[in-house]
């Protein structure tokens, strides 16, 4: 009996719906960095298609956003007719990963200044740092060659993946392509933060 309910919940974490929109949103990424994107140097790029592999991850958990962050980067790889170098593609990874695990905290607020944190947060660890880092391992430069200009990079596309995200998941959609899952989940954040509200409101 356990078995069969391991069975049914391992069925609806991965329906074809989920998969559908997983994949929609590779789509979507991999479209908005290729239209979308502005190249500020040759590793370089501004661009608002991560807001689409943290949407993975707020909407679907860090599992799927990690997924989702891994094949953007693949898929995108092959379409620019280059090799994947596979300790660059952890970056989009860990992005998806982290927008997940962030969800929790994330769903329980409606000011758009808690995602921007959060995705300044992400930004910070993905682009600025493993990035950097990355690159210059890849060609022996120091890290500060591209950590500085990461930094400008990254504060501007904080604003608007923040932006897009918050759009996104206080919209409609979320409950269109979560099965209702994540919007019960942000309605149940923000009625639990509402009332520690009103709890301490009573007892001032």
């Amino acid at each position: 009996m356990n078995q069969e309910h391991i069975k049914k919940r391992r069925s609806a974490y991965w329906s074809a719906k989920k998969l559908t929109a997983m994949g929609v949103l590779v789509a979507l990424h991999i479209v908005a960095n290729r239209l979308l994107g502005i190249d500020l140097t040759p590793s370089l790029r501004l661009t608002i298609s991560s807001s689409f592999i943290m949407l993975a991850g707020l909407w679907f958990g860090p599992v799927s956003g990690a997924l989702v962050g891994g094949l953007a980067d693949l898929v995108g790889c092959v379409l620019d007719g280059y090799a994947p170098y596979l300790l660059l593609t952890v970056s989009p990874v860990l992005m998806g990963l982290l927008a997940g695990l962030m969800g929790p905290v994330i769903r329980r607020s409606k000011n758009i200044f808690v995602y921007g944190a959060a995705i300044a947060l992400i930004g910070i660890l993905t682009s600025v740092l493993y990035s950097s880092w990355s690159f210059s391992v890849l060609y022996g430069a120091s890290f500060w060659v591209y950590a500085a200009p990461r930094g400008l990079q990254t504060a501007i596309s904080t604003v608007l993946n923040t932006l897009v995200v918050y759009s996104l998941y206080q919209s409609p959609v979320t409950a269109l392509v979560s099965d209702g899952e994540a919007w019960k989940s942000r309605r149940a954040g923000l009625a639990a933060a509402e009332s520690a509200d009103r709890k301490r409101g009573g007892r001032q």
